[in-house]
């Protein structure tokens, strides 16, 4: 059996476009096995950060090849790629159903995690060295293309070796499957991490939360799921803070506080130009604006021979702090009482254990990559294409496959729907996307942001633009 990644592979429509679509391999077990239970050597790795999920993915791995295969040994990698070159590393974890029976329900990694990277190499040494024949991966996309070198080079030396990979990344940005593992607990998370935003928010005059959340599809999940966001901020969309900053002041006069999610790594050139405003300024360290070292971790240092904190000119500064400053400075040039709050909730998020959703999500995908192992299967991504498990060659995911948010998809004007929030790029109107795909303004003119555009340059002049 085969599984489409298209739901429209055979329509008029696609045909009249020259649409290509794909086929893949249905997953799951097969009636003839490739290994000998008995001569099975697999270990599991985790590359990357933390992900809801990975303690689940392993277990479900160990208790499929214990249970439905019969087989003795199972190892996991420690700290990711690390665990095959650095020596305090190598001592693997022997996986057994006692040591992983209550693993899934907690959160983080019961083998660790880094983000190293793979000396191809090295590892191959290792892994015959130990003599291990499955090797179960779990990580994004660069990951997998480091696996698939692994598979490679396996081959060319003729070694016994299967490589299945399982896609983990809180980007979810993993090419042609619906979505990887654990991607419903971090949405939940980011959902409930707004909310908390909203409640200090709307408790203070003038409140401003923000929050910088990891990647653009988690952004688009969870504005759209919490409903409580009133702006959304996306690094594959340009925008100017200066018509941000009018809207924010138009949502906090109409209900007295405004949210403002943001995806990490957004507005890149707007904060390197503010760096450089800062840099001009003569070198000197200045007090951070608006909140406490522990809202931007990373980005505020302390200085050994100054009580209180200060900012670093030699730091690199993320959009999160850039708006914080933004803000705080508009205000106060306007004269409105605001506080300004950032929230960075990452890796509490990436430290949820995994909710019910996930959870079997992670058991069919974890089972089914021991079945494809099994059966002969190597070089491959288990996934779920259209809410079937299937089996995808890694030859054919590359970086330039990734799907990437785009203004005109769906996705992100059904959450321009949600928000309500204007086009921050164009002056005065926002594209609204109907069923029918044409294009209309949802929003017009008349709040004549052009002007006010215009005033606040006037007034800011190239602050951060």
């Amino acid at each position: 059996e085969t599984v489409t990644d298209t739901v429209f592979c055979n329509s008029l429509r696609a045909q009249s476009k020259g649409l290509v679509y794909n086929q893949w391999v249905r997953a799951g077990p097969r009636k003839q096995t490739f290994y000998t239970p008995s001569e099975v050597n697999a270990a599991i790795v985790a590359c990357g950060g933390l992900d809801p999920g990975i303690n689940i993915v392993v277990k479900e791995i160990t208790c499929t090849l214990t249970l439905a295969y019969n087989v003795k040994r199972a190892w996991g990698v420690r700290f990711g790629w690390r665990g095959f070159t650095d020596p305090a590393a190598k001592e693997w974890l022997e996986l057994t159903q006692d040591r992983v029976a209550h693993i899934h329900k907690e959160g983080g990694s019961i083998l660790g995690y880094s983000n190293e990277e793979c000396d191809v190499e090295k590892a191959l040494e290792v892994l015959e060295e130990r003599g291990v024949n499955q090797l179960y991966v779990l990580g994004n996309v660069e990951t997998c293309q480091a696996a698939s070198q692994i598979q490679l080079k396996a081959t060319e030396r003729k070694m016994k070796l299967s490589v299945v990979f399982i896609p983990k990344s809180i980007e979810n940005n993993f090419p042609y499957i619906d979505k990887c593992i654990g991607f419903d607990t971090v949405v939940q998370g980011a959902v409930e991490a707004i909310h908390r935003v909203l409640v200090a928010a709307s408790s203070v005059q003038g409140g401003i939360g923000i929050i910088k959340l990891g990647s653009g599809f988690m952004c688009l999940h969870a504005v759209m799921a919490s409903g409580d966001a009133d702006v959304c901020l996306l690094k594959a969309i340009n925008f100017d803070p200066r018509i941000v900053m009018n809207y924010i002041a138009q949502v906090i006069a109409a209900k007295g506080y405004a949210i403002i999610v943001v995806e990490d790594g957004a507005a890149e050139e707007l904060v390197r130009n503010w760096k450089k405003r800062l840099d001009e300024t003569g070198g000197k360290q200045r007090q951070p604006v608006g909140g406490s070292m522990d809202e931007c971790v990373g980005k505020l240092v302390p200085r050994q021979d100054m009580e209180a904190a200060v900012w670093s000119n030699t730091q690199e500064f993320d959009v999160g702090q850039y708006l914080k400053e933004y803000a705080i400075e508009y205000f106060q040039e306007k004269g409105t009482q605001v506080t300004v709050r950032l929230s960075t909730p990452e890796w509490y998020i990436r430290s949820m254990p995994a909710f019910a959703s996930d959870r079997i999500f992670c058991n069919i995908v974890a089972s089914a990559a021991v079945h494809g192992a099994f059966s002969g299967m190597m070089h491959f991504v288990v996934g779920r294409v259209n809410q079937r498990y299937v089996y995808i060659p890694m030859s054919i995911i590359s970086p330039e496959s990734k799907p990437k948010v785009k203004e005109t998809s769906r996705m992100y004007n059904r959450m321009i729907r949600a928000t309500g929030q204007p086009s921050f790029q164009r002056l005065g109107h926002a594209k609204l996307i109907t069923g029918r795909g044409d294009v209309r303004r949802a929003f017009t003119p008349d709040q004549s942001l052009s002007e006010m555009a215009a005033h606040e340059q006037k007034r800011f002049g190239s602050f951060g633009v």
